[in-house]
């Protein structure tokens, strides 16, 4: 039997009787065992059947699967067949057709792809009339070129049309090919201007396309060619900022532009030329306000991750109204490592009274009423944190010697809202993928779901798709929600008893890897993260081949048992290497450990919640309150006592000359069995 006729004849079982699909159907593997069986497996294995059908027959004889696509009208993935035998056949003759599926789906999940090719087969004929009726914004550059190049031409007033190029020119990447005649016609209507240019090679050096920079430059005149050379000199050294001789002020609008940007540059990476920059310029009063405070805070931020000796000066100087958040955040943080208890009270004091009543302020308020001796005042600002449910409500409760609270308040269930929420087209569509173990699609689905449901019945999707066990969705529906407070749901015990099976065999606290699970993927077992990091536990191939002395392929890492059980090896790993500090070990699992050996204290221990908040990263200072508040709350979940806000509260991170140096060795040390 040929492949064609294997495929049309799974396509046709699901109609025999169930005892007889039974026998001659292979079932797809379920993506999930929580998926109750519906008793549409028959139809299920038809649709991929068809799929396979429709890529396999050719275009000539798609009509004979007619049977085939009759059959299955019904099946909530139909739609996903008939586009896709209309890609199979674009063209004109087909028409009607096209134009029936895209109004009948319009903004549907699976439309956008058929559009744009659809509208890119009809601008390469010329088929004007076609175009333009299907024609939808956002399509992206290429597209929309050609759609603004037919309004020129139909157009009594081409400017109109012309005046939106800009938005389209105004990039900082080389735009396609079939952009080239409308720019052409945008040129000759004088719409290009020095200060277009200008914006442009500003755009394109600051995002790194610095080969767009010589290619835009003829586009200038005289008068401002220098410029160009200038915005590419300072993405290749922004120590250009220290030579005035380079800089007339001929322009100094745009000069300015390129002095600030360098500078900013030039504070993260040798600050101290920054600082001779700066006083270098200062005094011609060439910076905006806003250039000001951006230039101060990247050299007072510098300076207070570095511990530089002049860093309070800067903060002081950047510390201003109109200043970024992080600006009055570092100042405190500074202060704390320095231990300055009356200066962070009186930095604090000068927020707005809003930002005083936020989280890290209020604990860091109770703090330094601690250490300058005044515990009714300390008392106080803890009172005000704890109970609530995050890492400084959590330490605020250990200050206290109170038990912190989860608050666990289950969602409401309203089965009427569920049951027409599970009925909508995207919800059965999620289902069929998720069923079928088609994660992507399953997720596409399900957000155009979301944004399709009025705020309140988000809360009800979520309770959906965790009755589904499709953790990762339920956990980013109830946060859309914004109902926080059913905690079970969101932190599920998803894999409980695979991760309590490997943490025993690495001697890994249960509750510590399915924290950092959470952390890392909301337990989305395919995630890939942009630097390559797959998986439950987001782990790079390379990190999983060493730690476990054997060929990892990603392939491996997108199955959870593995990916979890590469993990949790990973955190003994660090475990090992960090004298099992929580703190250190969350840290390393999101930078590296040796990054981490680098932010410890030189000379002498630092109590850890000020480490904390002095971590350089802010992505890793987030990701080590989020963990170790995760951490706490799996360890309610799975009814284990924890002391671990009371240990934080008390227990030092040690100097960096405290570390033993076989720690940092590289050698894997397994707890003993």
């Amino acid at each position: 039997m040929d492949v064609f006729s294997s495929t049309i004849r799974k396509a046709r079982c699901f109609s025999v009787a169930l005892t007889t699909v039974m026998l001659l159907c292979v079932l797809p593997a379920r993506a999930n065992s929580l998926l109750p069986h519906d008793g549409k497996d028959a139809q299920r294995e038809a649709f991929e059947a068809l799929e396979k059908a429709i890529q396999l027959t050719p275009r000539n004889k798609l009509h004979s699967l007619s049977s085939e696509f009759d059959a299955l009208q019904g099946y909530p993935l139909y739609p996903y067949l008939v586009r896709q035998k209309l890609l199979r056949d674009l063209s004109i003759r087909n028409r009607e057709e096209v134009e029936r599926f895209l109004f009948d789906y319009d903004n549907q999940p699976f439309v956008y792809s058929l559009r744009r090719k659809w509208l890119a087969y009809l601008a390469d004929k010329g088929h004007k009339d076609a175009f333009m009726a299907s024609y939808r914004d956002n399509m992206g550059a290429a597209i929309t070129c050609q759609y603004l190049g037919y309004q020129v031409q139909m157009a009594s007033n081409p400017a109109y049309w012309l005046a939106k190029v800009d938005d389209i020119w105004l990039s900082g990447e080389s735009q396609p090919n079939e952009c080239d005649d409308i720019f052409a016609l945008w040129r000759k209507h004088g719409m290009m201007t020095d200060e277009k240019v200008l914006g442009r090679i500003e755009k394109a050096a600051m995002g790194g396309n610095i080969r767009l920079v010589p290619y835009l430059q003829k586009r200038l005149s005289d008068d401002t060619y220098y410029l160009a050379e200038l915005w590419e000199q300072a993405r290749r050294s922004p120590r250009i900022a220290l030579k005035a001789s380079r800089f007339p002020l001929k322009n100094k609008d745009d000069e300015a532009r390129v002095l600030a940007w360098s500078l900013e540059k030039l504070a993260w990476q040798r600050v101290d030329d920054a600082v001779k920059g700066y006083y270098l310029w200062q005094p011609k009063k060439i910076f905006s306000a806003a250039q000001m405070r951006d230039i101060t805070r990247a050299i007072a931020l510098s300076m207070a991750i570095d511990n530089h000796p002049d860093a309070r000066e800067w903060l002081i100087k950047a510390d201003v109204s109109g200043a970024d958040e992080d600006v009055k955040r570092w100042h405190v943080a500074y202060l704390l490592r320095q231990q300055q208890w009356q200066q962070v009270l009186a930095v604090i004091g000068s927020a707005s009274d809003k930002r005083q009543e936020e989280d890290n302020f209020l604990y860091w308020r109770g703090r330094s009423f601690d250490a300058l001796g005044m515990p009714e005042q300390a008392s106080m600002a803890y009172e005000e944190l704890a109970g609530e449910r995050h890492f400084y409500g959590f330490l605020a409760s250990a200050k206290l010697a109170k038990k912190p609270s989860l608050m666990h308040r289950p969602a409401p269930r309203d089965p009427a809202v569920i049951e027409q929420i599970r009925n909508l087209p995207s919800a059965r569509r999620a289902y069929e993928f998720l069923q079928l173990g088609r994660l992507i699609d399953a997720r596409r689905e399900w957000r155009h779901l979301l944004f399709s449901l009025n705020s309140t019945q988000v809360k009800d999707a979520a309770i959906l798709a965790s009755e589904w066990g499709w953790y990762d969705q339920a956990i980013i529906s109830f946060a859309r929600s914004g109902y926080w407070d059913d905690v079970e749901r969101r932190f599920p015990l998803a894999y409980a008893p695979e991760f309590s099976s490997v943490g025993k065999t690495y001697n890994v606290p249960q509750a510590f890897a399915m924290a950092i699970a959470r952390r890392e993927s909301s337990f989305m077992s395919d995630a890939v993260s942009p630097a390559g990091a797959t998986g439950l536990m987001q782990l790079m191939p390379g990190t999983a081949q060493y730690i476990s002395e054997q060929r990892v392929n990603r392939q491996t890492l997108f199955e959870p048992d593995k990916n979890l059980h590469f993990g949790v090896q990973y955190l003994r790993y660090l475990m090992d290497k960090l004298d099992d500090n929580p703190v250190l070990v969350s840290a390393s699992y999101n930078a590296g450990w040796k990054r981490v050996l680098e932010w410890l204290p030189e000379k002498q221990s630092l109590p850890t919640d000020i480490w904390i908040e002095n971590i350089p990263y802010r992505e890793t200072r987030h990701y080590v309150k989020a963990v170790l508040a995760y951490r706490y709350i799996y360890e309610q979940q799975l009814g284990e006592p924890s002391e671990l806000f009371n240990e934080l509260a008390t227990r030092p991170i040690p100097a960096a000359t405290s570390i033993v140096e076989s720690q940092s060795t590289g050698q894997l040390q397994l707890a003993p069995q």
